[in-house]
């Protein structure tokens, strides 16, 4: 690779630092090409891509970023997955296809809303619930109180409604008329 070839790839990685506040740094040692392409089209799937970079010209685009904290992952055969969509969804995909080739995919950490995580951080990222899944729970949180309220502002008319069908039905079965 020549000095021209170089910089554009610092520069491409530069942009792509730069653009995403999340990414998660693996060692790929022993993936073949069958492998990374598989690994590509999930990460593709949860919005993610994944590049193969190299040490050197990854920290200085790194430092050229002023992500200088993460230039320290860089050592050995390293591949980045640069997050554009939901973080758990893309770390839980990088740990499902690591349990599947044990390993050969090993997570060294990463870049997470602008802080470093660790590889450990990145195992207990993907545990969480996806995106979709938490705002509901949040939602239905913040829903809660009004069907309290709700509930509890029915519950006396519920209640007169409920005695007045018991009374009738006593009355009835007293051979009563309406």
């Amino acid at each position: 690779m020549n000095k021209e070839q170089k910089a554009a790839v610092v520069t491409t990685l530069t942009k792509q630092f730069g653009d995403t506040s999340t990414m998660f740094v693996a060692d790929y040692r022993g993936l073949d090409m069958p492998d990374i392409t598989e690994l590509r089209s999930k990460l593709r799937d949860a919005d993610a891509t994944f590049s193969v970079v190299k040490n050197t010209l990854a920290r200085r685009a790194a430092k050229d970023a002023g992500l200088e904290e993460v230039a320290d992952l860089f050592v050995g055969p390293t591949a980045v997955a640069f997050v554009h969509g939901d973080a758990a969804a893309v770390a839980k995909a990088l740990k499902d296809f690591g349990k599947t080739r044990e390993g050969i995919l090993e997570l060294r950490g990463g870049l997470m809303d602008g802080a470093l995580v660790d590889a450990a951080q990145v195992k207990e990222i993907a545990e969480l619930p996806a995106r979709e899944v938490i705002l509901a729970m949040l939602l239905s949180t913040v829903n809660a109180p009004a069907v309290d309220i709700v509930g509890a502002i029915n519950a006396p008319v519920r209640d007169i409604v409920s005695l007045l069908g018991n009374w009738i039905d006593k009355r009835k079965e007293a051979g009563e008329e309406e």
